[in-house]
């Protein structure tokens, strides 16, 4: 576990930092700075860009993940390489043909509920573009087991520039279709620093021909585009939904809830970046005890990180809200903690997705995802109209919850590794118990006063719990040795 360990604790910093920036941004900067349809607009352009990103990779950067380390012959690697390169043409060259021949069908399709998006179609599909290329570099360098810089650029470097650019709004030197553009020109950034740093790291090298077992390949990169869109569809279509029933403006009030939320997962996708590619090895080396131990290690771990992070989040919810400056923004408050379970559940489950993906069952995770997507789906058209953005929050904890038990049950059938250790349940049990001690009362200051003196108390209960129970050997070492030092 030590550079598991090693490399998660410096995403996990980086991560942070990246959620901090993004926290000023969406709390201050685009509520203070931005109307809500413009915030909306925004937020529903970088969410259907993720949606179609993993089609526009044809799923290279898991396949990338998936066999690199499976391939002895170095021909047969470059080889490899060089057909990775030529897939996600596959899929870019037919949809321009289709963009450039049906533009004015598909933009009139996104604007029929909102106009202020017709603008910004040709928009989302390049900036989709950039986002898979961006991933496909950062596979490369997770396979040579270098994470921490790709992190750092994938989840600081594109606030920092959406900051700027926010602020050049304040300023009066950009108007807001600037900043629509500037939002992509930054992800390309991204993308071209990533290629760079992950070449460096290991160049590449390639080699004519196919490998040996490309269509073993085609066929699971098929699948990743299948599985990953299921992936991308479930997380951000209910954002895409709104569009179709509610005012834009809605879409901020739902994004601020679901960004707040999404701090709990910062523990597990820190940790995946590297538990991921080892999976993998261990997997192609057949070292199932190995395995079986970094599987139960990564999920006690992460799964009690996570939830002093839900606590944190869920006690002070009310508080929080109280300092945005529109009120409207604390119609997402129900969201808020509906999506925190949501992401709880992903990260006490989350690491059975790598252990699926890189096994022979990978294609499960297809037929559980496009049953869920069709569900998920059809319960947003049943749920938004009814209830509004409440509705969509419903629809997601359903079908993400229903989603990790299955995937779940299946590793555990074919396997034998589950998340439900005694570790995880005494850590469930603390979380019950800190969110019914602390939700229901408030000190009578400031909400930023409130805030800090609510966690402060709450961390001090969380390493207690950590201690007496003993809930995670790694962690008990790291407090330690923090307290010594």
């Amino acid at each position: 576990m030590g550079i598991v360990l090693r490399q998660s604790f410096k995403n996990v910093i980086a991560t942070y930092l990246g959620f901090a920036i993004g926290a000023l941004n969406t709390l201050f900067l685009f509520t203070y700075f931005l109307s809500k349809s413009e915030y909306g607009l925004v937020s529903y352009v970088t969410s259907t860009a993720t949606i179609l990103s993993p089609v526009i990779a044809f799923g290279v950067h898991n396949t990338l993940i998936r066999y690199y380390t499976a391939y002895q012959d170095k021909k047969e690697q470059a080889r490899f390489s060089l057909m990775l390169c030529f897939l996600p043409l596959l899929v870019i060259i037919p949809a321009t043909l289709v963009g450039v021949s049906c533009y004015e069908e598909i933009a009139q399709w996104l604007s029929a509920k909102n106009t202020e998006v017709r603008p910004y179609v040709l928009l989302i599909f390049l900036t989709s573009v950039v986002m898979a290329y961006f991933e496909i570099a950062y596979a490369w360098a997770r396979v040579q087991l270098k994470t921490v810089w790709g992190n750092f650029l994938k989840e600081v470097f594109h606030r920092v520039g959406v900051m700027l650019l926010l602020l050049a709004v304040y300023l009066q030197c950009i108007n807001f279709e600037q900043l629509m553009w500037g939002v992509f020109w930054v992800y390309a950034l991204r993308m071209l620093l990533m290629f760079v740093s992950a070449f460096y790291v290991h160049r590449p090298q390639l080699a004519w021909g196919l490998p040996t077992n490309k269509k073993d390949v085609f066929l699971y990169s098929l699948f990743v585009i299948l599985s990953g869109s299921v992936a991308s569809v479930l997380m951000d279509i209910d954002k895409f939904m709104l569009n179709q029933y509610l005012p834009i403006g809605e879409i901020a009030v739902y994004n601020v809830a679901i960004f707040t939320a999404t701090v709990i997962a910062i523990p597990y996708r820190s940790m995946y970046q590297i538990v991921s590619p080892m999976t993998a090895q261990f997997m192609n080396q057949n070292k199932s005890e190995e395995l079986s131990d970094l599987y139960k290690r990564s999920t006690i771990n992460t799964y009690f990180v996570s939830m002093v992070i839900c606590v944190l989040i869920i006690v002070n919810a009310q508080q929080y809200y109280a300092l945005l400056p529109n009120k409207d923004y604390n119609m997402g408050l129900m969201v808020l903690i509906i999506v925190s379970v949501v992401k709880l559940s992903d990260a006490l489950v989350g690491f059975s997705n790598a252990v699926l993906l890189n096994s022979p069952y990978y294609r499960t995770v297809l037929f559980l995802g496009v049953f869920l997507v069709i569900g998920t789906v059809l319960m947003n058209m049943w749920l938004i109209p009814l209830y509004g953005i409440n509705g969509a929050g419903f629809a997601t904890l359903l079908a993400f919850t229903s989603y990790n038990l299955l995937k779940s049950g299946f590793v555990y059938h074919k396997y034998g590794l589950q998340p439900f250790y005694k570790e995880t349940l005494r850590t469930t049990l603390f979380g019950i118990v800190s969110i019914g001690g602390f939700f229901f009362w408030d000190f009578s200051f400031h909400p930023l006063v409130n805030i800090g003196l609510k966690s402060l108390l709450v961390v001090g209960v969380s390493v207690f719990f950590l201690l007496k129970l003993n809930l995670s050997e790694e962690l008990i070492k790291l407090i330690r040795r923090f307290g010594k030092g």
